[in-house]
Parts: structure tokens; C-alpha cells; sequence
């Protein structure tokens, strides 16, 4: 599975104009390989916006990048309504279950979602995701991936806004890096339709 994290950082006078473009990201659904895509505003800093990609595999992703992506791109004139773009691409996602054992009911039943980023050490690699949770918050399922120094949690949640558990992981000497919630907007939700 390979998981694409897209952080844009958008003026508050151009926010509209980002979340209207969008939507027209919608043509994903007929890509093959694709899985899904969401993605909000973070709750804290209202011009951070966030969207998940998730895809089959590497090659899937790569020809709708060399084949697909600038038409889209350019057509919906997205790349005027951000000030700046940072994308990471990871090529070793895991879906984990929560309370939902799918990825698509899982990104359909969420409303919020939780970044969390954790350094590790050869040593520590073993952290699971419900380590970031507390049952309260009832996640639905998490995406994680990790490169040689990080491990990311993206934990999706129901109706209800998680509690930020980022000095309870300090606390328990958890090396956090980074924890954001984000509102989730069901307009720039984007799942695979299923052909016959």
C-alpha cells in the first residue's frame, strides 16, 4: 500500500478557493490502483489542510502521475489557492483495524483524523497504533507507515474530535515529533468505484 501525505498551507482568504478545487479530484475514482482519498483542515491552524492519498501499490500511483495528474492538476487551478505544498510518499503503508475492518467504511465513517509522528530507533519499531488512542476516542482504523527515523499514524475517528494524547506519549517517554487533528471535509472524500 502506498500512502501520500499532501500538507498545503493556504491563505484564510483562499480557502474556499482550495477546498472548491478540490472536489474536482473526484476523477480519481475511475484510476487503477487507486484506493481512496480524504483530508480536512487542521482544528489548531485553520490555513493548514492536510489529504490522504492511498493507493494499491508504487506502480499504480506512478502512472497516474506520469499519465493523469497534470491534467487534473492544472485544470482545476488548485495550485493558486496555497502558498506552499509539502508531499510525503511512503511505499510501506499498513491499513490496521479499529473498529471498522475496512478501508473504505473506515474512510467514510470519519469525521476527524489524527496525525501522529513518532521517532524511533531500531529498537523501539514495535509501537502500535493503540498506544495513541485512548478507548474514549474509539478509533476507527489507522493507516501507518514509517521510514528509517519516523513512524506516522494517521488514526481516523467518528464524531467526535479526539483528545490530543501528545504529552501523555511524552510523558510515557514516547518520542512525539508532531500530533495534529484535522476536521475532515466529506466533499474532498474520494473512494475507488468498483467497475463490473
Amino acid at each position: 500500500m502506498l500512502i501520500k501525505v499532501i500538507n498545503s498551507f493556504v491563505k484564510q482568504d483562499k480557502r474556499y478557493a482550495f477546498s472548491y478545487s478540490q472536489k474536482h479530484w473526484s476523477a480519481l475514482a475511475h484510476i487503477e490502483g487507486f484506493s481512496g482519498q480524504f483530508g480536512g483542515w487542521n482544528i489548531v491552524e485553520p490555513t493548514d489542510a492536510c489529504i490522504i492519498g492511498i493507493w494499491k501499490d508504487t506502480d499504480s500511483y506512478r502512472s497516474f502521475m506520469n499519465d493523469v495528474h497534470d491534467n487534473i492538476f492544472y485544470k482545476n487551478g488548485q495550485k493558486a489557492s496555497y502558498d506552499k505544498l509539502e508531499t510525503i510518499l511512503s511505499s510501506n503503508g499498513q491499513f490496521v483495524k479499529g473498529i471498522y475492518h475496512h478501508t473504505r467504511s473506515s474512510i467514510v465513517g470519519a469525521n476527524y483524523m489524527m496525525i501522529t509522528s513518532i521517532a524511533h530507533n531500531n529498537h523501539d519499531k514495535s509501537l502500535t497504533p493503540f498506544t495513541l488512542i485512548s478507548e474514549r476516542d474509539r478509533c476507527l482504523s489507522t493507516f501507518v507507515f514509517a521510514d528509517e527515523h519516523t513512524s506516522t499514524f494517521i488514526s481516523l475517528f467518528g464524531y467526535a474530535p479526539p483528545d490530543a494524547t501528545k504529552h501523555i506519549l511524552q510523558k510515557n517517554k514516547i518520542p512525539v515529533q508532531q500530533q495534529n487533528i484535522y476536521k475532515l471535509e466529506k466533499e474532498w472524500t474520494v473512494l475507488q468505484t468498483f467497475s463490473s
